[in-house]
């Protein structure tokens, strides 16, 4: 029921990236927001009639985009909660059952071809299910027994057979009887869908520091996005339009939305979560899967659930004299996964989503078990006097379900240090032992300087779709800005700057045609704004200019990142690592056109630029000497070229992972010029060596 993930080297360099934007959101909460009202180029407007032509393109497609992700998303997944229930029979089922099963699981689908029902449960990866047979087919029950997805089988009979087979979890004979069941089964399952993210510490360096923050990040950076939203009824109404529709066949919910429509307040947040209602259902599921969509629409009650939390949190401190807080929670783990624990001692581990435990040490584990896994009981320790960042609640005030089993809760984001994994014979069940960290925050602090100067025009909603695109999940981060697009949150100057980064996520997914017309309203709506804002559409330009590069339309990507450096001169100093990257574009443009006295001009006065602005170690600085590298590699200067390949590998190896696609391109470049160095006596090296494919263009 527990999913661990354990985090290795695949993708630190996009947790690196989050570094950097901690440090955006840091300064923009301190400064603000910096807007600039000077003239804009001339030679670099757009004309009026066109910006009115592509708006009307760029609305079209945003609506068609929406729609169409919308209905792929209802394919993919049409459960909005943790459990789907599924009927199997061979007759009819009474309809009037269901509506009574709904109000336990509400997702429920009927089968009547075991051939259809086995590719239905095996197409599940996000939910648990339950069965429910009115007949033995061994066939049937020896398949579903090895797929994970199956919680448990119950035979819903009014005749018990005469030997009930293995797989079955239990038999019942009556409905009332099956709809206790259904129930008692639901309310183990929901304790147990819960996925750790543990950061593995082995052999410890800088990158691998790195990844442990990023999940951890993430949250956190979610959590301050979301509570940062604007507040408002039509948030509320979006809510509860979208909940009516999901829910529109169960009447004991449906019940519940009125009450939350007719009177939910802020100061409600942890009651209509503690006692399992139906946002509790949606918004644990939505944490889990990191489903951008519902997590949008939620965001209003997540951002009053972490506000009262924190609240409840200060008024514990004050009542509670004790410092050191212990709590437990038990779960049914399989023995691969107990392994991941023995294995990560001493490393980071945190849940998605909101945890609850309970102060009592001997915690209730009647629950389904299968025979793969073993029960686990995690001893939590926190020591108010050490730890800084955590946030939880006492909640037994606010538990009207009164189950003993949910006394404290966690907030999103909170980060423990594993200190032991033993198995307890007297007990039969493995004891995971855990203290409260601030190490997450820790590692976070070493990259709090970096990136001071680009804090033009971002925010946390912006930055939470940033860090999206920076993991590589761009079908995700797409989702996340039309949702906020369509949402009453943004305003326009958010609006501008959504264009650009759906017209980012295009560019990387190799839809240069839709990409161009994004990027293209987004310059526009910036330019056009009163007042203008030109560093924006500045950025917006030279990710333009990326596009034709990469489209090979050398004249038009030279003409823009030309522009592009024309606004910067207008608008910012002429040492703003922004007007570095920009070089460096330029400077890659010249190098593939052979104007090499021209790209080292831009190189050199990017190297002067981040010698100034950055730390030695920034992946921007690797960027460049890799690019410089390229350079002297088409001149055949192969001794300047190998210095600034391993001046460039020197920077990576310490901020990426060893098989990081750039480490690897990087190595293969340096190894093709030391073979080259050997073999002078070459008339065209390039010819029998081949050149180099590793140029890096600066995005932001």
């Amino acid at each position: 029921m527990v999913t661990v993930n354990t985090i290795r080297s695949g993708t630190v360099f996009a947790w690196f990236m989050l570094m950097m934007l901690l440090r955006r959101i840091v300064l923009l909460l301190v400064a603000g927001f910096s807007e600039w009202n000077r003239p804009f180029p001339p030679d670099t407007r757009v004309p009026e009639d066109k910006i009115l032509k592509r708006d009307q393109i760029i609305r079209k497609m945003f609506i068609q985009s929406f729609d169409d992700n919308q209905e792929q998303e209802r394919k993919e997944d049409d459960n909005e909660e943790d459990i789907t229930l599924i009927w199997i029979s061979k007759n009819e089922v009474d309809q009037s059952i269901i509506s009574s099963l709904r109000n336990s699981i509400n997702y429920i689908q009927i089968f009547y071809d075991e051939d259809e029902v086995v590719s239905y449960v095996e197409s599940i990866i996000e939910e648990k299910i339950v069965l429910i047979l009115d007949y033995i087919s061994d066939h049937l029950l020896a398949i579903l027994e090895s797929l994970k997805q199956v919680y448990a089988v119950f035979l819903y009979t009014s005749i018990a057979p005469v030997e009930l087979p293995l797989q079955i979890t239990n038999h019942c004979m009556t409905e009332g009887q099956l709809i206790d069941e259904i129930n008692r089964v639901y309310h183990q399952l929901s304790k147990q869908m819960v996925i750790f993210s543990i950061y593995n510490q082995k052999n410890k360096e800088k990158a691998d520091l790195t990844r442990e923050a990023g999940s951890f990040l993430f949250f956190q950076l979610f959590k301050a996005a979301f509570t940062k939203l604007p507040k408002n009824s039509e948030s509320k109404k979006l809510l509860i339009t979208k909940c009516r529709q999901y829910y529109a066949r169960n009447t004991k919910v449906l019940e519940e939305i009125k009450d939350f429509e007719m009177n939910y307040k802020s100061n409600d947040a942890l009651e209509w979560f503690i006692n399992k209602s139906f946002i509790y259902r949606l918004i644990n599921k939505a944490l889990r899967t990191e489903n951008i969509r519902s997590l949008c629409s939620l965001h209003f009650y997540i951002g009053d659930l972490s506000k009262q939390l924190n609240k409840e949190f200060h008024k514990f401190k004050k009542q509670n004299s004790t410092s050191i807080i212990k709590c437990y929670r038990s779960f049914q783990i399989t023995r691969n996964e107990i392994q991941h624990f023995q294995y990560n001692i001493e490393n980071l581990i945190l849940t998605n989503g909101y945890l609850s435990a309970t102060r009592r040490q001997h915690v209730n584990s009647d629950v389904v078990m299968k025979s793969n896994e073993e029960k686990v009981l995690f001893e939590y320790t926190i020591d108010l006097n050490v730890v800084k960042s955590i946030v939880f609640a006492d909640i037994s005030e606010f538990n009207q379900l009164d189950d003993g089993e949910n006394d404290i809760l966690f907030d999103i984001g909170t980060v423990f240090k594993i200190d032991s994994c033993t198995y307890d014979e007297k007990d039969k069940q493995w004891i995971v032992n855990v203290h409260a960290t601030d190490e997450g925050v820790g590692i976070a602090s070493e990259y709090i300087e970096y990136q001071k100067s680009k804090m033009v025009n971002s925010n946390l909603i912006l930055m939470l779709g940033h860090l999206i695109i920076e993991i590589g999940d761009y079908n995700k981060a797409e989702r996340y800005f039309e949702a906020i697009l369509h949402s009453p949150i943004p305003n326009d100057e958010e609006i501008s700057c959504i264009y650009y980064h759906i017209g980012r996520i295009h560019r990387l997914k190799g839809d240069h045609t839709h990409a161009l017309e994004y990027l293209h309203q987004a310059y526009s709506t910036h330019s056009q704004a009163k007042p203008s804002r030109l560093v924006s559409a500045a950025k917006a330009l030279n990710a333009i200019g990326i596009v034709y590069q990469e489209q090979n339309n050398t004249q038009e990507a030279i003409e823009t990142f030309e522009n592009v450096l024309k606004i910067y001169a207008k608008t910012i100093q002429g040492y703003h690592p922004d007007v570095a990257g920009t070089l460096i574009n330029l400077g890659n443009v010249y190098c593939e056109q052979e104007q090499y006295s021209d790209a080292l001009s831009c190189f050199n006065r990017a190297q002067r630029i981040y010698d100034s602005n950055l730390p030695v170690n920034h992946p921007n600085v690797a960027m460049l000497w890799n690019n410089l590298g390229n350079l002297y590699y088409q001149q055949l200067k192969l001794d300047f070229a190998l210095d600034a390949y391993q001046r460039a590998l020197a920077i990576y190896e310490k901020i990426l992972s060893p098989n990081h696609p750039d480490i690897v391109r990087n190595k293969q470049n340096l190894s093709k010029v030391q073979t080259m160095l050997g073999d002078q006596s070459q008339l065209d090296l390039k010819w029998k060596y081949g050149g180099v494919d590793n140029r890096q263009f600066v995005e932001d």
